[in-house]
C-alpha cells in the first residue's frame, strides 16, 4: 500500500510460513527446529509492525533441533515478552531466544530487556503457574501442556527484575522424533 512491493511480498511470505507452521500437518508435537521456524516467522511479522522498538536474536543449538515439544510453546512466550516487556518499556528493546542442554533436559529461554515486573507480580505469576490458576493465560497454558506431555519437573519458570527485563525458561526432556 505504501508503494513498497518488496515489503508486502516479505510480509505475505512470513504470514504464509506462520500459518503453515501453526497447522503443523495436524501434529500436536513438533521438533524444536519447526518451532523455531514458527517463532521466527512470528517475530518477522512483529518486526515489520514494531520496527522502531523491536529487535530479536534466536540462537537454537543445532544439536537440539530434533527435540520434541508441543507446538506453540515458544510463540505465546515471545508474544508475552513483546506485549508485557518491550512495549511497556516505551523504547527500543530486544527479545533473546536461546537453548541449551542441561543433562537429559533442554532449557529454552525467552528473555526480554523490557519493563520487567515488581517482585509481587512475579510471585503472583509463579504461584499461578504452579497452581494452574488463570492469571496469565499464555503462561499457564504452555506450562500445563508441558506438564501433561512430560510430567514434573518439566514446565515453565519465571525470573524478572523491574526495569531490567524478564526471562521465561521452558524445561523439556531431550527427546528426538523416535522417542516422542
Amino acid at each position: 500500500e505504501a508503494d513498497r512491493p518488496q515489503a508486502a511480498v516479505e510480509m505475505v511470505s512470513n504470514l504464509s510460513s506462520f500459518f503453515r507452521h501453526s497447522l503443523s500437518r495436524g501434529e500436536d508435537v513438533i521438533t524444536l527446529g519447526e518451532e523455531e521456524e514458527h517463532v521466527r516467522s512470528y517475530l518477522q511479522i512483529q518486526r515489520a509492525r514494531y520496527k522502531d522498538i523491536l529487535e530479536y536474536t534466536i540462537q537454537i543449538d543445532p544439536a537440539l533441533r530434533e527435540t520434541r515439544l508441543p507446538k506453540l510453546t515458544l510463540q505465546p512466550l515471545v508474544e508475552n515478552a513483546l506485549y508485557h516487556g518491550i512495549k511497556l518499556k516505551r523504547g527500543k528493546g530486544c527479545i533473546y531466544i536461546t537453548s541449551r542442554a542441561e543433562g537429559p533436559d533442554v532449557l529454552l529461554q525467552i528473555t526480554d530487556d523490557g519493563a520487567g515486573m515488581p517482585p509481587a507480580r512475579l510471585e503472583e505469576l509463579n504461584r499461578a503457574i504452579a497452581n494452574g490458576e488463570r492469571v496469565g493465560f499464555g503462561l499457564v497454558t504452555v506450562h500445563e501442556r508441558l506438564r501433561l506431555l512430560f510430567g514434573p519437573p518439566y514446565g515453565l519458570t519465571l525470573s524478572s527484575r523491574e526495569g531490567v527485563g524478564t526471562t521465561v525458561t521452558a524445561r523439556v526432556p531431550r527427546r528426538g522424533k523416535e522417542e516422542a
